[in-house]
């Protein structure tokens, strides 16, 4: 049983529970697939400048686009 508070998140960003399930699952999945980069760039910086920000930015801007449905 979903909360009001859930169920109004989800009209918000029109996904059904397992679409956002799904989503926010790609998401946690390619961020901890980054973690080791980073932790590599944080010891040896000319390596991995900017994969970080980069998988980052590209997660931001496909949120954006799912939220101009």
């Amino acid at each position: 049983m979903l909360s009001q508070q859930c169920r109004a998140h989800l009209k918000e960003v029109d996904e059904t529970a397992f679409q956002h399930m799904y989503q926010a699952l790609k998401v946690a999945v390619k961020l901890q697939l980054l973690v080791p980069a980073i932790i590599i760039h944080a010891f040896v910086p000319r390596l991995f400048t900017h994969t970080g920000t980069n998988v980052m930015n590209n997660i931001l801007e496909k949120r954006r686009g799912m939220d101009k449905k």
